[in-house]
């Protein structure tokens, strides 16, 4: 009868410890999800709302002036000026593609960790790999942080440039236009 009382202590001792390890686990998985909600937050807080907008006046400022401006001398300081200028509204597209990448990455993330969660909870899969997914995971989380990143800081500059560059250029396009009426 001892021997069977001990065997389910140690029994129950082990299956206790099975619990405490798997409540871990959880918690790591959960400061992961965390981290993603908050890079999900994060990059909305920073998309560009009126991209097709920008874009367009950008696209038709350009026409204005390639149609309208007819030089026989070169200036140098405008010359410059335009070629950032187009550099610029060329810089919009990949800045697009840049923000869905990462926020398709933060959606198929949200996800994996979801479904992590799930098969740690439930029991189901390889139990002894599981730390080996969650690191994994985790790696994972630090490229979509330092991709966001990234896409954040690309566009501040945008912006900055944008709002240093098309003013003038625009002020400059519709002078030509009337210009060109007189």
């Amino acid at each position: 009868m001892k021997i069977i009382l001990f065997i389910s202590l140690i029994g129950l001792t082990l299956l206790s410890c099975a619990d405490f390890d798997r409540e871990k686990l959880l918690q790591q998985v959960d400061k992961q999800q965390k981290h993603v909600q908050k890079l999900e937050l994060q990059l909305e807080k920073f998309v560009i709302n009126d991209v097709a907008t920008l874009k367009n006046d950008a696209l038709q400022t350009e026409l204005r002036i390639k149609q309208n401006l007819h030089l026989d001398t070169i200036n140098m300081e405008l010359a410059r000026q335009l070629e950032e200028f187009k550099l610029m509204r060329k810089s919009i597209s990949p800045l697009m593609k840049q923000y869905l990448k990462v926020k398709n990455g933060i959606k198929e993330e949200a996800a994996v960790l979801k479904n992590l969660s799930r098969d740690i909870k439930e029991g189901r899969g390889e139990r002894q790999r599981y730390n080996e997914y969650i690191g994994f995971e985790k790696q994972k989380v630090k490229q979509l942080s330092a991709l966001t990143t990234d896409f954040i800081r690309a566009r501040a500059k945008f912006i900055a440039n944008y709002d240093r560059l098309y003013p003038p250029i625009e002020a400059f396009s519709y002078t030509l236009i009337q210009k060109r009426r007189k």
